[in-house]
């Protein structure tokens, strides 16, 4: 959003921007940071193999349900698993 609190800072997007500020020792946020970064500016920095499947569903969410809420739960839920398999990985 224009002249929001947080957005993109030079090269990471907003939700990098986020996870530096507000939780930079969350270890299990940092790869799905790079999964976003790599959907929301599409310059391929990370190059996270989850990156195509997860762009993937979220359109899918996107065409299937027009209600926000709806898309924020099923959105949601899949970045809560994500994180989950994150933070499996990461101990």
């Amino acid at each position: 959003m224009f002249e929001a609190e947080f957005t993109h800072e030079g090269d990471r997007c907003t939700f990098e921007v986020l996870v530096g500020r507000l939780t930079p020792n969350v270890v299990a946020l940092r790869p799905i940071a790079e999964i976003i970064h790599d959907i929301d500016l599409k310059d391929g920095k990370f190059e996270r193999a989850e990156a195509a499947g997860i762009d993937a569903l979220i359109t899918g969410i996107c065409a299937h349900y027009k209600d926000d809420d709806e898309r924020l739960q099923r959105g949601s839920a899949i970045f809560d698993d994500l994180f989950e398999s994150f933070s499996r990985r990461a101990r």
